[in-house]
């Protein structure tokens, strides 16, 4: 049988008496049902309006790309490098390089209709490009496009449309034309942007602008010149027999390039140059700043010194020279000196270790008669071989073949090389160059890019990478404080509802506790008949858990009710400001579940409290009223 103390039977029976005392004062029941409704409705409203706005906002922040993209101010110059640093960072879900703004604007017109050009502006994206994938389109591939909604729209292009690009340069005071077909694979909604704009691959854009510098684009067959590398140079040693007068050293370093000049011990001046040097008076050594000397400054310089019997040479940068032959096997590496003058002293015998003609001028058509280099015969004892070379200067890395000739000259780990070959060196510090094996020739490599387009992995991160690029010195502009404004917005709401959920929730709970209070005191006699017939203090404690819970279970269903009723009523009245699937007052699917939770833990609180009075009754009391 069970124990009279607390078994199943007995909370059976303690619950059915609450519910009937309940019913019996439905009316009172019905009051506090309605005054927990009464606290717990507004609230909810209240959360749902601050919840459905800010995710409202958020929501929108998120699924508009626009608001995590950061873009540069002005122009700079970005490397290649610099970009695949910037995309391993875990703050950037996308980056991709800009061109030049002049080089991006481009003509697109109907196959067959160039009267009805539109110019636009060209956009480079690359697989994982944000804007486009969240805005339901494809990146576009080589020969496929991707329009604005206003460029879609003034074209009057759709889907599967082809279109004629073209692309303008000025050539002797007039225009020069040059045309390709794109295929349009998708139009951007209004949303993703209001420019006139197109979308296009970054190797598409890097090809228009090398054809508005002037080179040739061998993939469209756009005319022009091959981006041939010149020979650039930091430095020009210069040796004189006799002292120079004063105006002549003003004159080496007024508009010749050079702006440095320092006089130099002959023992320096052979350090430098890596030959010994001729007894001589003078030994100066210019430098550039900022821009390397070309072949212009060397003649300027050289005609400023006319009838001086000068001698001058050209300095290798510090650079080593990895060699490898055919099969790949490792040669060595060499420090790189010069070979010899560029003029000798009359009357006065220079080292020249080069037994073939030094291909310094202009007259040269190709680098296979001057890419040439000495090598100590200890190290190569087989005689003249094929090799590949591999140079890194300035971050820059360039692979070539290259001719070694053994000789007794060279001593152990040093190569020397033809001027010319040491003027390459000089560009490869500033700008990358390429080896076209076909023309056997240095090619110049795309020196950089001006802008980028780059977008965060998050909102969060906006704010971070703004800070992160201006400690680099670079401007850029970002919708961080429209993101901010959205997060204060939040933290005001948020503060503002739990302010005004205390006092509510400290107002019903004093309800709740004063009205099952007062009701144990109604019933006192009642109680206390139920203890004298045996009814364990454990169902005394009971008896008002069990009512206040009723109270918080049906007051919560009330209120969500009501919720559920305002809220449809708010999201109809401003249905012309939201989007599809927006919603201005509204509750997580979780949310409910968490509010029904803290409304029955603190009614069990408020009816702990008169529990206690509950469990206190006296048996005897039923006695003494009888």
């Amino acid at each position: 049988m069970a124990d009279a103390r607390g078994g199943p039977p007995k909370r059976a029976l303690v619950l059915s008496l609450c519910l009937s005392d309940l019913c019996h004062e439905r009316m009172l029941t019905l009051c506090m049902v309605m005054a927990v409704a009464a606290v717990l409705g507004p609230l909810l409203i209240l959360f749902g309006l601050k919840y459905g706005t800010v995710e409202t906002l958020r929501e929108r922040l998120i699924h508009d790309p626009r608001n995590c993209e950061i873009r540069p101010v002005s122009s700079h110059a970005f490397t290649v490098q610099w970009f695949e640093d910037t995309a391993k960072r875990p703050d950037v879900s996308f980056v991709v390089p800009t061109t030049r703004q002049l080089s991006a604007a481009v003509e697109l017109s109907p196959v067959g209709a160039p009267d009805k050009s539109v110019s636009l502006d060209a956009l480079p994206t690359a697989p994982g490009d944000p804007l486009i994938l969240e805005n339901g389109a494809k990146v576009p591939d080589d020969g496929q496009a991707l329009l604005s909604a206003s460029a879609a729209e003034i074209l009057g292009a759709s889907v599967g449309d082809t279109l004629t690009l073209t692309v303008r340069r000025m050539k002797n005071s007039g225009f020069q034309s040059a045309r390709t077909d794109l295929t349009v694979t998708g139009i951007l909604p209004v949303r993703a942007g209001a420019l006139r704009s197109v979308f296009i691959s970054l190797s598409l854009l890097e090809n228009i602008e090398n054809f508005k510098d002037g080179l040739a684009v061998a993939a469209f067959n756009w005319p022009g010149e091959l981006p041939r590398a010149y020979p650039l140079f930091n430095s020009l040693l210069t040796v004189l027999p006799t002292s120079p007068r004063p105006e002549l050293l003003f004159k080496l370093t007024n508009n010749t390039g050079f702006a440095g000049r320092k006089m130099l011990s002959r023992e320096e001046a052979s350090d430098i140059a890596g030959l010994p040097m001729p007894d001589a008076e003078c030994y100066i050594l210019l430098t550039t700043k900022g821009s390397p000397a070309g072949m212009n400054n060397i003649e300027a310089v050289r005609n400023i010194l006319a009838g001086q019997k000068a001698a001058l040479f050209l300095p290798a940068p510090d650079a080593a020279l990895s060699l490898s032959d055919a099969a790949g096997h490792d040669l060595g590496i060499f420090r790189i000196m010069s070979a010899g003058p560029l003029d000798s002293v009359a009357g006065t015998k220079l080292p020249n270790v080069f037994p073939w003609k030094e291909g310094f001028g202009r007259d040269i058509p190709s680098a296979e008669q001057w890419l040439k280099i000495l090598a100590p015969t200890g190290r190569f004892p087989g005689g003249e071989q094929e090799a590949t070379g591999e140079v890194t200067l300035g971050g820059n890395s360039v692979r070539f073949r290259v001719r070694i000739v053994p000789s007794a000259d060279v001593t152990e780990d040093t190569v020397r090389a033809p001027l010319r070959f040491i003027g390459m060196l000089g560009i490869l510090q500033s700008r990358p160059l390429f080896w076209d094996k076909d023309l056997r020739e240095f090619l110049l490599s795309k020196r950089g890019y001006a802008g980028f387009r780059l977008y965060a992995s998050g909102l969060e991160n906006v704010a971070g990478l703004k800070r992160y690029f201006e400690e680099q010195g670079l401007q850029v502009h970002t919708e961080a404080e429209r993101i901010d404004d959205v997060m204060r917005l939040d933290k005001y709401l948020s503060l503002i509802f739990w302010l005004i959920a205390a006092g509510s929730l400290a107002g019903g709970t004093a309800c709740l506790v004063s009205n099952i209070y007062a009701g144990i005191e109604r019933k006192r006699r009642e109680l206390a008949v139920l203890r004298l017939l045996g009814l364990g203090w454990g169902a005394f404690i009971r008896f008002p858990l069990f009512t206040a819970s009723f109270y918080a279970i049906c007051g919560f269903g009330a209120a969500l009710c009501l919720f559920y009723a305002m809220s449809f009523v708010i999201n109809t009245l401003f249905a012309d400001h939201l989007q599809g699937g927006e919603s201005l007052c509204r509750l997580a699917w979780w949310h409910p579940f968490i509010a029904l939770a803290l409304t029955v833990l603190i009614a069990l609180l408020s009816g702990g409290i008169a529990a206690c009075r509950a469990a206190a009754v006296d048996p005897a009391q039923a006695l003494r009223d009888e």
